[in-house]
């Protein structure tokens, strides 16, 4: 599958996201749990586009365009339960190019990765795979040469 930014969320236990493919992320802000820091939802900008969201939930992937959206918006709509850090410095995406998005099965749940063309890799996985719909982690990691 290759989610057209137009349709509506959809969950997917797997797919692919082309639309990003050599594209520079240029903000990641994730809504996180302030007790545990798990991330509840992730949201991306990358250039030329608007504001996209990610996250697990019940096992699969989900992704979805924001129509019209802007990093103040996404300020007043936070919910006071909840931290909303922008990570684009903290794990350095600032401007990196993406290479490939998509979801996969991951034992019991699914994982979503964004590839960057430098071989690092941001994954929103569950930290236990096995255990259904367990807590949720957002990790970088670089390839190993």
């Amino acid at each position: 599958m290759n989610e057209d930014s137009k349709e509506p969320m959809l969950p997917w236990n797997e797919f692919i996201f082309t639309d990003f493919n050599g594209l520079r992320l240029e903000k990641l802000i994730v809504c996180e749990n302030p007790e545990t820091k798990e991330p509840i939802l992730v949201y991306i900008k990358v250039e030329n586009n608007n504001w996209y969201q990610f996250f697990l939930d019940a096992g699969l992937g989900f992704w979805q365009s924001f129509d019209e959206i802007e990093l103040e918006e996404i300020e007043i709509e936070t919910d006071d339960e909840y931290h909303y850090p922008d990570k684009t410095s903290e794990f350095e995406l600032f401007n990196k190019t993406i290479e490939k998005i998509w979801c996969e099965t991951d034992k019991s749940n699914s994982q979503i990765i964004i590839a960057f063309e430098n071989d690092e890799k941001l994954i929103l996985r569950t930290i236990e795979p096995t255990i259904f719909n367990s807590e949720s982690e957002l990790i970088k990691i670089k390839k190993l040469h």
